[in-house]
């Protein structure tokens, strides 16, 4: 195996001058959506260059959101974020994102889930033992919010 291939888990797509994507472990040509649908079901893959072996994965990901915004006639992001990430080529900005943006994200869809867990369980309860899972749930709550606030406690880069 190429030092620029994958693992046996993980997708090796090329990508040539042609903006044509090429899918090896199924010989095959794939659309900008094929790859959002792998990245949906966790299927980890990397897109690289089909000349040079360069990794493009990061440019080919921030195609298929743009292709989605598109799609969808709106933004994947407030236009002022975008605008200020353009600005903003500073590195510390680029370290917080790689170090905690992926972070934040899979606290707030863990605390999502566990909220709307607890709220289906708790609406579908019997009203006789409702009021002791109300409180159960709540208590739960709690602690995915206090999990969250304890994560959004990172260093303010802006201070150095």
């Amino acid at each position: 195996m190429g030092i620029h291939e994958g693992t046996d888990d993980q997708v090796v797509v090329r990508k040539y001058g042609n903006r044509r994507l090429y899918r090896t472990d199924e010989s095959r040509y794939v659309t900008l959506d094929e790859l959002a649908g792998l990245v949906r079901d966790e299927i980890e893959f990397n897109v690289l260059d089909a000349k040079s072996g360069e990794d493009l994965t990061g440019v080919v990901l921030a195609q298929v959101i743009l292709e989605e915004a598109k799609r969808t006639k709106g933004l994947a992001f407030p236009t002022q974020l975008l605008r200020q990430l353009i600005r903003l080529h500073d590195p510390d900005l680029r370290e917080f994102l790689v170090d905690h943006l992926p972070r934040l994200v899979q606290v707030y869809l863990e605390a999502k889930a566990a909220t709307s867990d607890g709220l289906d369980l708790v609406a579908s309860a019997e009203a006789e033992v409702g009021e002791a899972i109300i409180i159960a749930q709540l208590a739960a709550v709690k602690k995915q919010l206090t999990h969250i606030l304890d994560a959004l406690e990172v260093e303010d880069i802006s201070d150095e």
